[in-house]
């Protein structure tokens, strides 16, 4: 076991055959973040990051938690799933602002109509 892990039992993990979890330290001393490198070249490939990340304090560490990076048909089929995923979010955005525009249109319609029906029983 590594200097920057530690072993750790948790109260759920009662019974034989269960396996030893540890925890990993980043160089900060803290148990670091799981996170999933969405990158053409690691696609999905998991890692240990520093929970500091992206602030001042980061410490820069960085783990692979996966043994080896995707190759061959598996990668091809990772990025292309991470596309599609990326394509499908995209068109629901798009969705959602057009849902919101027809919204306020049809507020905006609402609106008008009613004027024009108060107008018409002024009269």
């Amino acid at each position: 076991m590594g200097e920057r892990e530690m072993d750790f039992r948790g109260s759920r993990h009662k019974g034989k055959g269960k396996a030893k979890e540890s925890i990993v330290l980043c160089d900060c001393g803290l148990p670091v973040k799981k996170a999933q490198s969405w990158t053409d070249e690691n696609p999905f490939r998991r890692f240990y990051g520093c929970e500091r990340y992206k602030t001042p304090l980061d410490c820069r560490f960085f783990q692979w938690i996966d043994e080896g990076s995707p190759y061959g048909w598996q990668k091809r089929a990772l990025l292309e799933a991470r596309n599609n995923i990326r394509q499908k979010e995209e068109t629901i955005m798009e969705l959602k602002k057009n849902i919101a525009k027809f919204q306020s249109d049809w507020a905006e319609n609402a609106e008008f109509e009613e004027d024009i029906i108060n107008g018409f029983l002024k009269l």
